[in-house]
């Protein structure tokens, strides 16, 4: 499929290259490593790779995947975004998924006892998107797990 055949795809543009990507808790760095977005083929979807870490604070060794995998695709009847993510621990979820101009979310359920959202915001030129992990036992009173840039 030609992503011009349906124009809501253009909006995943935002996301495609290569972005360094750094995790922080606090003011401590945690991990640094290199994020990829990039059609796959023309067929509609996005994927995203992120490579292991050039660098990783001996408190992630155990708890931070070595690679991530992810492929982002549109339902064009609701209008809205998927995220399939895998990962080298063997984390599979499905994230539901919105992304404009200035706002980047992911949010899933995986456990029931465990909810886990992102939000990114974009800057002014679009070259840097400041973000947050959180976490949630109930769905309801949320905590930072950490932040990340891209």
């Amino acid at each position: 499929m030609d992503r011009s055949l349906n124009p809501r795809l253009t909006r995943l543009e935002l996301l495609v290259g290569q972005w360094e990507l750094t995790a922080s808790s606090g003011e401590r760095i945690m991990s640094t490593s290199r994020s990829t977005f990039q059609w796959l083929g023309d067929r509609g979807f996005l994927v995203q790779r992120i490579d292991p870490p050039t660098y990783l604070a001996p408190a992630w060794v155990d708890a931070a995947p070595s690679w991530v995998d992810a492929v982002i695709g549109l339902d064009d009847h609701s209008d809205t975004f998927t995220m399939l993510y895998t990962d080298s621990r063997g984390a599979c979820r499905t994230y539901r998924m919105s992304l404009d101009a200035n706002r980047w979310t992911l949010s899933t359920q995986p456990g029931p006892d465990f909810h886990q959202r992102f939000e990114g915001t974009f800057n002014d030129d679009r070259t840097v998107i400041d973000a947050r992990w959180e976490a949630s036992g109930n769905g309801r009173n949320w905590s930072t797990d950490f932040n990340v840039t891209y």
